[in-house]
């Protein structure tokens, strides 16, 4: 063990860095086909509770960003 934690320390050292790349998953939006019965009511009711506190975006900051991030 002493000899693992060595070598990565002296990795970090010459790379000046971790010796890895570091990355977060990629969120993958939910798709209906992929949620139980149970787990779409529960989406739906986010969804509903998300309306009723007015947590909505309007159709013209979703067309900026369709544009600035996709060129739609």
């Amino acid at each position: 063990m002493c000899y693992c934690l060595l070598f990565y320390l002296i990795c970090v050292l010459l790379q000046r860095g971790i010796p890895f790349e570091v990355k977060l998953p990629e969120s993958v939006p939910l798709s209906y086909d992929s949620l139980a019965k149970e787990q779409f009511d529960i989406e739906i009711e986010k969804g509903i509770k998300d309306i009723e506190n007015g947590k909505t975006y309007s159709i013209e900051s979703i067309a900026e960003e369709m544009k600035r991030d996709y060129g739609i």
